[in-house]
C-alpha cells in the first residue's frame, strides 16, 4: 500500500463492500463519508490495494493444488482410515495427476499420422454452424 496516505490505507483495510462505512472508519466525516468513499473507490492505487488484499486473503482460505494433494496422500496412507476413504483419496490424487486420462492413437493402420483437417467457418452465421453441427451428428452427408 505504498503511496497511499494514512487515511487511504485505513480505508483499504476497513473496506468490506461498503465505501461509506469504510470512509467513516478511516476517519472521514460522517457528512461527507458517502461521497468520499465513492471518490476513494475510483482511485487506481486504492483499487489495486483492495484487489491485492482480497487476493492475499483468498490465498489463505483456499487450498492450492499442492495442499490438496498432500491432504489426499495423507488420507490414502492412513492405515486407520476407512478403506473407502483411502480409495477415494487415491482416486482423487490420481485424477489430479492425470493418471486416468484416455489416450487415443490418431494414426492410420500403416502407422502414419492421420491428417488434421481445419475448416474455416468464420464466414458462417451461428444458425448455419448449428445446422452443420446437427447434420454432422445425424450422419447426413449434405454438409
Amino acid at each position: 500500500m505504498k503511496g497511499l496516505t494514512v487515511r487511504q490505507r485505513r480505508f483499504v483495510e476497513a473496506y468490506a463492500g461498503n465505501a461509506t462505512e469504510a470512509a467513516v472508519k478511516a476517519g472521514y466525516s460522517e457528512k461527507t463519508a458517502r461521497s468520499q468513499g465513492q471518490r476513494l473507490l475510483t482511485n487506481a492505487d486504492i483499487q489495486a490495494a483492495i484487489q491485492g488484499r482480497t487476493e492475499k486473503n483468498m490465498k489463505a482460505t483456499i487450498a492450492d493444488r499442492q495442499e490438496r494433494q498432500e491432504f489426499w496422500t495423507a488420507i490414502m496412507r492412513d492405515e486407520e482410515a476407512d478403506i473407502r476413504d483411502r480409495t477415494r483419496a487415491s482416486e482423487l490424487l490420481g485424477k489430479s495427476e492425470g493418471d486416468f486420462l484416455e489416450r487415443v492413437d490418431h494414426s492410420n493402420t500403416d502407422g502414419s499420422l492421420a491428417p488434421v483437417v481445419a475448416i474455416d467457418l468464420s464466414h458462417l452465421g451461428a444458425d448455419e454452424i448449428i445446422a452443420l453441427t446437427r447434420a454432422a451428428f445425424e450422419g447426413e452427408e449434405s454438409c
